[in-house]
């Protein structure tokens, strides 16, 4: 630090060198190597459990969903970010995209929707409940099994509003084709969770 030199508007108020000084003192004997183990993309994947378990992730459903090494590190990386948005739609459509289910659409506020041609009455919102505000649907790009569905219902329990429900995770616009990629062993469903 003592190598740079302050602009010269800075240069002549003697608090900021003064503040200069304390840095230099401060940052020579920092041991910046400690630091190398939040470079998650250079870390080893047998650290990223620690890494993970410092930020309270590991006993999350999110652990549990990001089945891939790519998935695990984008979840460490935004775990803070997540935290500080959590109860919003952002968090939602965040931590479904950083498992790699790609993007959602949320239906949020399923009642008390005036007649005037905006919905289709085809079962999507609730009528003459006023109680169903709270109530909300997650529509998937990406067909998913039941255990995933299971999964993700429970992180969404601790990412979505507290005061919010979710109704289905719905990819039913996705369906699985027959074309032997998936048995018809009970693993997935008919397009919605």
């Amino acid at each position: 630090m003592a190598s740079q030199q302050l602009p010269p508007a800075l240069a002549s108020d003697e608090r900021f060198a003064v503040l200069c000084e304390l840095l230099d003192e401060t940052l020579e004997g920092l041991d910046l190597n400690a630091m190398l183990v939040y470079l998650v993309d250079l870390v080893k994947p047998q650290l990223l459990p620690h890494l993970a378990d410092q930020f309270s992730l590991l006993d999350e459903a999110a652990w549990l969903l990001a089945e891939s090494e790519d998935a695990k590190r984008n979840l460490i990386k935004n775990a803070a970010q997540l935290h500080r948005y959590k109860g919003t739609p952002w968090a939602i459509r965040e931590v479904i995209r950083l498992l790699g289910f790609g993007e959602v659409t949320l239906q949020e506020g399923l009642s008390n929707r005036i007649h005037d041609g905006s919905i289709t009455r085809n079962g999507a919102y609730v009528h003459g409940d006023s109680s169903a505000w709270p109530l909300y649907r997650v529509f998937l790009q990406r067909a998913m099994t039941n255990d995933q569905a299971a999964l993700l219902r429970r992180l969404l329990l601790s990412v979505a509003p507290t005061r919010c429900r979710l109704v289905t995770l719905d990819y039913q616009s996705v369906p699985i084709r027959h074309n032997g990629v998936a048995r018809r062993d009970g693993q997935y469903n008919h397009g919605s969770s």
